[in-house]
């Protein structure tokens, strides 16, 4: 009996690490299919096989961080954001200066600070910028959505670190422009909007849709936080 038990013992003593490397041997064996898949556009039968790979293994970081740019493609940003913080939480390099998981926290930033999401819009800002903090389009897109809520210093603050790492964007300047503006302050304005102008040779309708855009949704914020102090009092 003892003899029995022994030899079952060391049975799954050798039977677990092989079961261990088969699993992993075809859940990589699924991400190079899937990538393979993805280079030639075939985005859900990327998935497909990056689904395979994680039932395989749930816990291969690649896996999830492949599928994210998949879902990311697929205009799921949500589902590609999920698969993001799950393969960084798995292996946190593949988070560092990894610009594919930044620009998804800045395109979905920027959808939610066009429906005035603002709060979701932030945290997703300030997430795309502690990934890769030199990242001048981030601090420009903070910077419209902090100018939208109504805290004009900080929205001048980020449009100032946003030109300092990039000077050629004409609508950083345009923005600066009307926070300037709203402060009161025209010289500076001017000047801003001027170099704005310059930078978009001289185009001066599409800053201006730009910036008549960007003033209704100001005011719209404008009414919703008196409508909620309104509610309040």
């Amino acid at each position: 009996m003892k003899r029995l038990l022994s030899i079952a013992i060391l049975a799954l003593a050798v039977y677990a690490p092989n079961a261990s490397a088969q699993q992993d041997h075809s859940a990589r064996k699924y991400v190079r299919q899937g990538i393979e898949r993805f280079t030639k556009g075939d985005i859900s039968g990327a998935i497909a096989d990056y689904d395979r790979a994680l039932s395989a293994d749930p816990k291969f970081a690649e896996a999830y961080f492949n599928r994210g740019k998949a879902k990311r493609a697929q205009g799921d940003l949500n589902g590609a954001i999920s698969d993001y913080e799950a393969a960084a939480e798995l292996d946190p390099q593949l988070a560092e200066n990894n610009r594919d998981i930044s620009q998804a926290y800045l395109n979905r930033g920027y959808i939610r600070s066009n429906h005035l999401d603002l709060d979701g819009a932030l945290a997703d800002f300030d997430r795309a910028i502690r990934l890769d903090p030199k990242d001048a389009d981030a601090y420009f897109k903070r910077g419209r959505a902090l100018l939208i809520e109504g805290n004009v210093n900080f929205a001048i603050a980020d449009f100032d670190k946003s030109i300092s790492l990039d000077d050629h964007n004409p609508l950083v300047f345009a923005e600066r422009a009307l926070a300037h503006q709203t402060k009161g302050q025209k010289e500076e304005a001017q000047k801003d909007f001027q170099q704005g102008l310059k930078l978009n040779n001289d185009l001066r309708l599409m800053i201006d849709m730009h910036l008549l855009d960007l003033q209704m949704q100001m005011k719209e914020m404008r009414r919703r936080q008196a409508a909620i102090h309104r509610n309040i009092a």
